[in-house]
C-alpha cells in the first residue's frame, strides 16, 4: 500500500489510468541495476529514482572529469575527481530520499550476481560490458534495456530473450567478431549531451512500461535508431539468430 507521502510524491503518475496505484507499488518493489554512471547512467538514474524505482544499484569505477560535464548532468564542476557512481547516488537521494540506492566503485564483471535484480540498464560505453550483461540477463531471465549514443546519434533496445525464447538477444543482432570494431565511445568519437539525455529518458520510459503498465505492447525485438541531425526516430524489427551461442539453447 502507498502511504500519504507516496501518494503526494507520485501523484502525477498514479492518476494515469493504465498506471494507477498498482503500477506505482510495482515500481517501488522493483530492483534495478544500472551499469555506468556517465552520459546515459545519469539521466537513467535520476529519472528512475524520481519515478520511484524502489531499489537501485549503480556500478562505475571512473571518476568525474571536466570533459564529462557537457552530458553527465548529475555531476557538477565541484565533483571533478569524485567517483561517478557514488556521486550519482548522492544526487539521486536529493531528488528522492525514500528509495534504497547504493553504488559500487568498480567495473561490472561476469562474476557479479544479478539474480536479485528485476531489471538491468546497460549504460556502459564498451562492447565487453554489454556482451556480459546480455549473457547474464539471458541466463537469469532478466529484462535488459540497453542504450548507446555517439556524436548526434543514439540507439535503444529492450532484450528479453531469457523470458521469451522467441525474442533475440543482443548477440543475435551484434555477434562477436575478431574484426576491429569502429570507434563508438564518446571519448574518441564525441557526443552531444542532449542525445544521451534523450536515450537515457527513453530507457526509463521503457522500464516503466515493462514493470508498471497494465496493458502495453512490449518494445522488445525492436531497435530504435535516433538521428539528432534530422530529428528522426526509426524502428527496425529484429530477427532472432537460432544459432546464437547465448540464446539458442
Amino acid at each position: 500500500m502507498l502511504n500519504e507521502d507516496d501518494l503526494n510524491r507520485y501523484s502525477r503518475q498514479v492518476i494515469i489510468p493504465n498506471f494507477d496505484e498498482e503500477g506505482q507499488e510495482k515500481l517501488l518493489k522493483t530492483k534495478c541495476l544500472i551499469v555506468g554512471a556517465g552520459g546515459l547512467g545519469c539521466p537513467v538514474a535520476l529519472y528512475a529514482c524520481a519515478a520511484g524505482f524502489g531499489h537501485i544499484e549503480i556500478y562505475d569505477q571512473d571518476v568525474v572529469e571536466i570533459s564529462n560535464l557537457n552530458r553527465q548532468i548529475a555531476h557538477k564542476n565541484n565533483d571533478v575527481g569524485n567517483n561517478k557512481a557514488e556521486n550519482l547516488v548522492l544526487e539521486c537521494l536529493k531528488i528522492n530520499p525514500n528509495i534504497s540506492i547504493s553504488f559500487k566503485k568498480k567495473n561490472f564483471e561476469e562474476t557479479e550476481d544479478v539474480s536479485n535484480f528485476d531489471l538491468i540498464f546497460d549504460c556502459s560505453d564498451n562492447p565487453e560490458t554489454i556482451y556480459t550483461l546480455n549473457y547474464l540477463s539471458h541466463k537469469y531471465k532478466k529484462i535488459l534495456i540497453s542504450g548507446s549514443a555517439v556524436q548526434m546519434e543514439g540507439q535503444l533496445a529492450i532484450w528479453k530473450s531469457g523470458l521469451n525464447l522467441d525474442y533475440p538477444c543482443y548477440e543475435c543482432i551484434f555477434p562477436k567478431t575478431n574484426e576491429k570494431a569502429p570507434i563508438t565511445n564518446c571519448r574518441e568519437a564525441g557526443i552531444i549531451g542532449p542525445v544521451t539525455g534523450l536515450i537515457g529518458s527513453m530507457q526509463v520510459n521503457e522500464a516503466i512500461k515493462e514493470i508498471a503498465l497494465k496493458d502495453y505492447k512490449s518494445s522488445a525485438g525492436v531497435l530504435f535508431l535516433y538521428d539528432g541531425l534530422t530529428q528522426s526516430l526509426d524502428k527496425i524489427k529484429l530477427v532472432k539468430n537460432y544459432q546464437c551461442p547465448v540464446c539458442s539453447d
